[in-house]
């Protein structure tokens, strides 16, 4: 049986989403931030729910100390208003996007390379 994928934490900015993630994924807590692109591309202005901290429902009580002593303001009552057990489609999506992001950095990579290639390029041909 697949564990649970459950939201520990919620930020306006996706900075502090992923600044948290950071710190856990440093302590060794697989964990994912939901809709930070969203939040992104949106800059804040459209109320869409702000940025997630995700992580497996195994890691909550470790996760949680772990914020306590790191001065995130974290409380039982947190988890119960934003925590949620997510469907099967969600933890699919959170396995997709974890493969994802990799892909889209590898891609955007080759974009910039390529872009720099033509830059160079037309520079040669447009300066003798």
């Amino acid at each position: 049986m697949k564990d649970k994928i459950v939201e520990i934490a919620r930020f306006m900015q996706t900075t502090e989403a992923e600044m948290l993630a950071n710190l856990l994924k440093s302590e060794g807590i697989e964990c994912y931030v939901r809709d930070g692109i969203s939040s992104r591309v949106l800059f804040g202005k459209a109320d869409i729910g702000g940025a997630k901290v995700e992580l497996l429902e195994k890691d909550v009580q470790r996760a949680s100390e772990i914020m306590k002593d790191h001065g995130y303001d974290f409380s039982e009552e947190m988890l119960d208003g934003i925590g949620s057990e997510n469907s099967e489609k969600d933890n699919a999506e959170y396995e997709q996007n974890k493969s994802g992001l990799s892909k889209m950095m590898t891609i955007i990579l080759i974009l910039i390379v390529v872009l720099l290639g033509v830059i160079i390029l037309l520079n040669k041909y447009y300066n003798g």
